[in-house]
């Protein structure tokens, strides 16, 4: 199984207050940007806690209604991983999802992947899209 088309880049903007997530798949971007704002609207996860403010199970519900809503047949999708990322003082999930397997010309299997943000109190990133 290949990974393709995955481009996930984290961008901290500092003087903007802002980190963006960027997906690339099928020639279409789409961008993930998360405030100060956004982040200082979710609950801390702190030192002292074992378990995250949402758990795993819940950003991955979370994550696979995004993906289907986002991609026709996001339904479909399997998922792939799921990581948690620290910014700042907060932190995120990257939820990771694989299309189905489709063959190429010289009959290997192949599957791009998509990733989903999802905030501590269970917000979904909307990303922006573009061609």
């Amino acid at each position: 199984m290949i990974l393709q088309s995955l481009l996930v880049i984290m961008a901290l903007l500092a003087a903007q207050g802002e980190t963006t997530f960027t997906v690339e798949y099928n020639s279409t971007r789409y961008e993930y940007h998360i405030t100060d704002q956004d982040l200082q609207a979710t609950p801390p996860w702190p030192a002292n806690q074992d378990n995250p403010p949402l758990s795993p199970r819940s950003a991955i519900d979370i994550a696979s209604k995004q993906l289907a809503a986002l991609l026709p047949d996001g339904k479909d999708w399997r998922l792939y991983e799921v990581t948690l990322r620290p910014i700042e003082d907060r932190w995120v999930y990257l939820v990771q999802f694989l299309e189905p397997l489709r063959s190429n010309a010289g009959g290997q299997q192949l599957s791009s992947g998509f990733e989903i943000v999802v905030l501590m109190n269970g917000v979904a990133v909307m990303p922006r899209i573009s061609k």
